[in-house]
């Protein structure tokens, strides 16, 4: 902080008009960056308020200010200027939204950084949650040539993108989800606090879809049947994936990751999770905070896919947060077996016995694409988007669907 003041000061004195004030540096890169897992946003606002005490220039602060109560407070108290850079990604129109009390309409930033930083070396930067992003004159959303009754089954973030791109380019739009909600996989996974912006995603769905006049249909699951006898000219599957299950009868103790986050079941205090990809890890750093004692076990050499698999600000912060709350991490390692609060992990050569009052399986995701593969051949334009086509993430799920939707 002493350096900061002194840098600022030898600045102004050179003549600069403001300040950009943030933090970090390669070392810290997520300071620089701030993925989703910051307890506050807005946190350059203490360094902001530092320097308008030594320094007599504008003070401009970012760093995730996208709630207006945060950022109208730090005005005159830690900044001048309030800027904005992912969140104008995910939603150019933001400024005009919040001027004109449009809140519910804004597309929230993830802080995911799959579809900005995390491919700022291919290009063009673009955003997990906006496919035209960044190439709007040539990819935005059109005119269909001709109105199309269009059905969407599943809720989830890739049946809603898909409904959303169809009925803005003048379809006719019904979305069937067999839960009482939408938001699929988001549900569970937006749980965690620092998974909050998920939910608001999910928010977001619901009202554009409720503008859009689409016919969203809660809990209505449809069978093969159902779908070819339906009035539509075109099909859509989007009913998403679901957690890999643990076969080998030494696990069946196992519960799974979505059934704790959900509430179905309560862990225990000392907890082990087969699984260190980023469900697991998340989850796990959901539990340590909460105080539980965290074991994750991970067959591969590295958890997370290693350093390249996820944007290196999400993947540096996850990690220092799991070595911060005491998560012990066994790579190359496997559960072989539970036996009531014990559970055996077998680690090259060695065999380590863990605590455990829950063992929660995290081991991923096999696509749901059962009512997709029974309508497949029928005589109707039909596609399969989304995690019940491939399993992936939310920028797949969401740049699948827009494709999809946008040729419809």
């Amino acid at each position: 902080i002493e350096e900061g003041i002194q840098a600022a000061k030898i600045l102004t004195a050179a003549g600069y008009d403001a300040l950009n004030v943030d933090a970090g540096t390669y070392d810290s890169w997520y300071w620089n960056h701030p993925p989703m897992y910051f307890e506050e946003e807005g946190m350059y606002r203490p360094f902001g308020e530092i320097l308008k005490k030594e320094v007599d220039v504008p003070i401009i602060l970012a760093g995730r200010m996208e709630n207006p109560d945060i950022a109208v407070e730090a005005l005159g108290k830690s900044c001048d200027i309030v800027e904005y850079g992912r969140q104008l990604l995910a939603d150019a129109d933001y400024p005009e939204k919040l001027r004109r009390g449009r809140l519910d309409e804004v597309r929230p930033c993830l802080g995911c950084h799959e579809g900005c930083l995390g491919r700022i070396s291919r290009g063009p930067v673009s955003c997990a949650v906006n496919p035209a992003c960044g190439r709007e004159a040539i990819y935005g959303i059109t005119p269909a040539p001709k109105q199309k009754t269009v059905l969407i089954v599943g809720g989830g973030v890739a049946g809603c993108e898909c409904a959303r791109v169809a009925a803005e380019r003048g379809h006719k739009v019904i979305l069937c989800e067999k839960l009482a909600r939408l938001g699929g996989n988001l549900i569970p996974g937006g749980v965690p606090e620092f998974k909050r912006y998920d939910h608001q995603l999910v928010r977001w769905y619901e009202r554009q879809l409720e503008l859009l006049g689409v016919e969203v249909r809660l809990e209505q699951e449809m069978n093969a049947t159902e779908v070819e006898q339906f009035p539509a000219d075109t099909v859509v599957i989007a009913t998403g994936s679901v957690p890999v299950k643990l076969r080998q009868e030494a696990l069946a103790a196992a519960v799974s990751a979505d059934d704790v986050l959900m509430g179905r079941v309560v862990p225990g205090d000392k907890v082990v999770m087969i699984g260190g990809g980023l469900v697991g890890c998340e989850t796990g750093l959901w539990l340590a905070k909460q105080g539980k004692q965290v074991a994750v076990v991970e067959m591969l050499p590295e958890i997370l896919g290693g350093p390249k698999a996820l944007p290196f600000m999400n993947y540096s912060m996850l990690l220092d947060l799991m070595n911060y709350h005491g998560i012990k991490i066994l790579k190359g390692a496997a559960v072989t077996s539970i036996c009531g609060n014990t559970a055996v992990v077998r680690q090259g050569e060695n065999t380590l016995e863990l605590e455990a009052d829950t063992v929660i399986s995290a081991v991923g995701y096999r696509s749901e694409n059962s009512l997709y593969e029974a309508v497949k051949g029928m005589d109707r334009e039909i596609y399969n988007v989304g995690d019940s086509s491939q399993v992936h993430n939310i920028m797949y799920a969401v740049w699948n669907a827009y494709e999809v939707a946008r040729n419809i």
